[in-house]
């Protein structure tokens, strides 16, 4: 049986690949250009950034990116999912020699089931102070504290002076979850009901890193152990209800943090 393709600008993506990224082909094209305009607003994206994508997938954002980013620039893009990145290598790299992508065959219950290594054992192939925009969607959202320490540690090490992160977060408070809880805005029944850890709250405790939620001080305490800083307050997205949508919303919550 032949594979199920989608055509995006310029490239056939098999559509088991695109589901993964948490959308289908009906809203792959959207997503992907709101993403592109957030970071234009938020990070003030321009052609000269070396960019560090983590959770990279199946390049919705990277082919963007090749129309953005000069042949001078770099970017780098991580995911967990082997075929992704065997697409991304074979397809933008093939054509677009400055767009690398690794794999980390880190051990993930529902993306990585048969991975071999843990995320320690890993560091991101980047020089120090090279890096100009760091940027994830939806990756910190399924996963426990001790991990997303250890990307900002990272991504201390590698970003410039002055470099920005966008990651996308779910930040839980009393008030958010009962608007979650009563609006269910999303196809993923967010709730947040189990208390995983200090500050920590999942959704299924059958695959706690399904989606996990982070309370504020959680997150400002995560962040001020990594040295980064937040570039602005927290911009909450409209996932539970209780935030309207507006011209920077991310649909999730979202940090910016930079590097002093």
């Amino acid at each position: 049986m032949a594979e199920l393709m989608f055509e995006f600008r310029g490239y056939n993506i098999p559509i088991d690949l695109l589901n993964m990224t948490g959308g289908g082909t009906d809203s792959f094209e959207a997503i992907s250009d709101g993403h592109i305009y957030l970071l234009r607003e938020m990070l003030r994206l321009d052609s000269k950034h070396n960019v560090l994508e983590v959770g990279c997938g199946i390049g919705r954002d990277a082919i963007p990116l090749t129309k953005v980013l000069s042949d001078q620039s770099r970017y780098l893009g991580i995911d967990i999912i082997e075929r992704s990145i065997n697409w991304c290598n074979e397809n933008i790299n093939a054509k677009y020699s400055n767009f690398k992508f690794v794999h980390f065959d880190i051990k993930d219950q529902l993306h990585n089931p048969h991975g071999t290594r843990t995320l320690d054992e890993f560091e991101i192939p980047c020089a120090s102070d090279s890096i100009d925009r760091i940027i994830l969607w939806s990756v910190f959202t399924h996963m426990a504290e001790h991990d997303i320490s250890f990307y900002l540690k990272e991504f201390r090490r590698v970003l410039k002076p002055g470099g920005l992160v966008f990651a996308t977060f779910f930040i839980i408070n009393d008030e958010i979850a009962a608007s979650a809880r009563a609006t269910n805005r999303t196809i993923f029944d967010l709730r947040f009901e189990h208390l995983y850890a200090d500050g920590c709250f999942i959704n299924d405790p059958v695959h706690p890193m399904g989606a996990v939620a982070y309370t504020v001080p959680k997150v400002r305490q995560i962040v001020e152990a990594s040295e980064l800083k937040f570039r602005y307050p927290i911009l909450f997205g409209s996932w539970s209800g209780l935030f309207p949508s507006s011209a920077t919303d991310a649909g999730q919550d979202a940090l910016v943090l930079y590097k002093a």
